[in-house]
């Protein structure tokens, strides 16, 4: 049985390595086909001497990655509007396509040295297969897989955040030292601000205790906010740490900027930090 860890080293489509494409079929032979596959497209004309130096070699150079990556060529006297799509000022022109979407290029026809470090960068290595594959699966698989790509690839950006991500409630130090070297990424701070919070529960029932009674000032309001976000009750958090900036005094600057951290950790399009924001700037203006 295949381990869902193991490094693909064929593309599982039936379609060939080397292959033409035109108008009608370069969305589903290129752009839908690079989720699966990274696409190098070669934009060609049979008047051009230069194509003909290129193409050659980038086929040999295709073929030899045994399926990791495919060659699909546009002849431009065919396809002009595609030429006009992607920009096309000189042949031969390559495009790489990674996901649905363009992933770097050149143009002319490049020695072997400056082919072969093309498609280095477009191929994904072991450790972006397995940072892509754990995304996939159970905490407990995903957490393997991570730290197989981290064996892999030291350093590894994506595997290094997602598993920090997975540990920052269950050993918050080593989430803390995986996410350290990958500062100031946004990612990362996010991470860092749920370690920082799970270092700051609080005690969340006497400081809810002291909200209902109605004697809570800037303080406490904050630190009920951090409570709360640390459990992941995001929502009464960011109210509770807007109204300690609406109180103004020593603790509003630290409620803003505790606002601030916790709109990283739900990212802007969260519905939450949509409705916020407005919020947050009536209470400071």
């Amino acid at each position: 049985m295949t381990s869902p860890f193991s490094f693909p080293h064929t593309d599982a489509g039936d379609l060939p390595r080397v292959y033409d494409v035109d108008e009608a079929s370069f969305e589903g032979l290129v752009v839908e086909r690079s989720h699966a596959v990274p696409v190098v497209v070669d934009f060609w004309a049979a008047w051009c001497g230069p194509c003909r130096t290129l193409g050659p070699m980038l086929e040999q150079a295709v073929e030899a990655r045994d399926g990791r990556v495919v060659l699909a060529k546009v002849d431009v006297d065919g396809n002009q509007a595609l030429a006009q799509a992607y920009r096309v000022q000189g042949i031969p022109q390559v495009v790489g396509f990674r996901d649905g979407r363009p992933a770097g290029s050149f143009t002319g026809a490049v020695p072997a040295t400056e082919i072969e470090r093309f498609l280095d960068g477009l191929v994904p290595s072991e450790a972006d297969v397995l940072v892509k594959t754990a995304r996939a699966l159970p905490a407990e698989q995903a957490e393997a897989a991570l730290r197989q790509a981290l064996a892999a690839q030291p350093g590894h950006r994506e595997a290094a955040i997602g598993l920090a991500e997975l540990l920052v409630d269950r050993d918050p130090d080593a989430a803390r030292e995986l996410v350290r070297p990958h500062r100031p990424d946004p990612a990362a701070e996010a991470v860092l601000t749920r370690v920082d919070l799970a270092d700051d529960r609080g005690d969340l029932g006497a400081l809810q205790a002291a909200v209902d009674r109605g004697d809570a000032d800037g303080s406490t309001l904050r630190a009920l906010g951090r409570a709360l976000a640390a459990r992941g009750d995001y929502e009464p958090a960011i109210d509770r740490l807007i109204a300690a900036v609406e109180l103004g005094g020593e603790d509003r600057e630290a409620a803003r900027e505790q606002l601030v951290a916790i709109f990283g950790v739900l990212g802007d399009d969260d519905e939450r930090v949509r409705a916020a924001r407005p919020r947050l700037a009536r209470a400071l203006f």
